[in-house]
């Protein structure tokens, strides 16, 4: 007899798997950052979404760098040329990790983040 899962069931497992990966990846940033900038500092996103395209870049799935690392997953209207924005929404995601600050100096816009401590 062929058990047939529901619906509901793959969407539940395909919803714990997402989660479990996105730890991983905060996780990652939290372990990164403090090496790229001191204890309260602010590090921009931009920066912080090149180095981590470094050295995960090749490691993660496909789908993960696709959603946390580049913007083809996300609205063009919202990400705007960001290739960061997956990030930053997943960034803004975690308020009791991570800090975000978004600085505008003329026309240009500068999203940083810092840790939670």
């Amino acid at each position: 007899m062929v058990k047939t899962r529901s619906r509901a069931d793959r969407e539940a497992d395909n919803q714990l798997l997402l989660q479990l990966e996105e730890k991983e990846v905060i996780s990652s940033i939290t372990t990164l950052l403090p090496s790229l900038c001191g204890p309260g500092e602010q590090f921009p996103i931009e920066k912080l979404h090149a180095k981590l395209f470094e050295i995960y870049g090749h490691v993660w799935h496909r789908s993960r760098v696709r959603r946390y690392l580049t913007s083809e997953e996300c609205p063009k209207r919202e990400a705007k040329g960001r290739p960061w924005f997956g990030l930053l929404m997943l960034l803004k995601k975690y308020p009791e990790h991570f800090s975000i600050h978004t600085e505008f100096k003329g026309r240009v816009v500068s999203e940083l983040v810092s840790l939670v401590h």
